[in-house]
């Protein structure tokens, strides 16, 4: 069954591993996890952070880094010699990053982080993750505090307001919460359900975008991302603040999610869909066909495993207390 996320194959991504033993890497750590840091914020930030985490001794390391490669690789890589490097020649998005390093993991759980944030090592013990694991989850999602340690609001509801998509943030509490969307990328994700869904689309560059369809994917697919108040993480400067213009990156995610209706057991794009597709979109008649008739046929293709549409997904969704 294909269940690419997008309507065209995946681009191979070009890259180099540094360093990194040879033998089975997880064997040496009670429980298989794997970390996957994404450099942001300066090297000082990331080589700390390497070392906290290589501290906590809870499991395998990966650094995704490129395409410009910094220069003090060589040096980090002898100063860690267990820890991979993975140097891409190639512009990647964050979630094609993503998703090259959960194909590089061997484990079942894999925790994405930035080098500007700090895990509480409480959090990664051995009982949190065997919950993790068990409450199958794609994704899941921690307490975020500031760099002046404020709790950050990185719940987020959705609905529709006015017949249009707004994503209401909320402070997470005390109990476990659904999100539509991981918070700045970051989590545990649970690998197998994250390649089932087809991970984060390529062809989707807006960050913003490419976290929404991942999110909508994800729930109207039939799984879950959701908060856990046991998982802290903090940050020690301020996260990127998200780009939410309707671009293209935001016709793609239409058409996948929002555009499509649940019906007898399956999802559809109908063609009812196309006149208003058509009269709003900027690319020209023939092009915009083109791209409906592309994401039609990718729905048509995966449409057993729509669960639910968009509009019952908001509808049904329970605002926290």
């Amino acid at each position: 069954m294909n269940t690419i996320p997008t309507t065209s194959k995946k681009p191979k991504i070009s890259y180099t591993v540094v360093g990194g033993t040879k033998i089975d890497r997880l064997r040496k750590f009670s429980f298989p996890f794997t970390i996957i840091l994404l450099n942001r914020g300066g090297l000082f930030y990331r080589s700390e952070m390497i070392l906290e985490l290589q501290d906590l001794k809870v499991g395998d390391i990966i650094c995704i880094e490129g395409p410009h490669i910094p220069y003090d690789i060589e040096p980090l890589s002898r100063n860690f010699p267990d820890i991979r490097f993975l140097l891409l020649r190639d512009e990647a998005s964050v979630g094609e990053k993503i998703n090259l390093g959960l194909e590089e993991a061997q484990s079942k759980l894999v925790m994405i982080g930035w080098s500007n944030t700090r895990v509480i090592p409480s959090s990664l013990n051995r009982a949190f993750l065997d919950r993790i694991e068990q409450s199958e989850a794609i994704c899941t999602l921690p307490q975020f505090k500031n760099s002046r340690g404020e709790i950050i609001p990185s719940i987020r509801i959705p609905a529709f307001i006015r017949n249009k998509l707004k994503l209401l943030p909320w402070k997470p509490g005390k109990t476990r919460q659904k999100s539509i969307v991981p918070f700045d990328y970051c989590g545990i994700y649970n690998k197998s359900k994250h390649m089932k869904i087809g991970g984060y689309d390529h062809k989707i560059r807006n960050s913003y975008w490419q976290r929404l369809d991942y999110g909508f994917r994800a729930f109207l697919w039939g799984e879950n991302i959701s908060y856990e108040p046991d998982f802290l993480v903090n940050y020690i400067s301020e996260p990127v603040l998200e780009d939410n213009t309707p671009d293209e990156s935001y016709k793609l995610f239409y058409l996948k999610n929002l555009a499509v209706k649940y019906k007898r057991g399956r999802g559809m794009l109908p063609y009812s869909r196309l006149m208003r597709y058509l009269l709003r979109s900027d690319t020209g008649l023939i092009y915009s066909f083109k791209e409906f008739r592309e994401v039609r046929k990718w729905v048509t293709s995966n449409c057993f495993q729509f669960k639910k549409d968009a509009a019952a997904l908001v509808n049904q969704w329970e605002a926290p207390e």
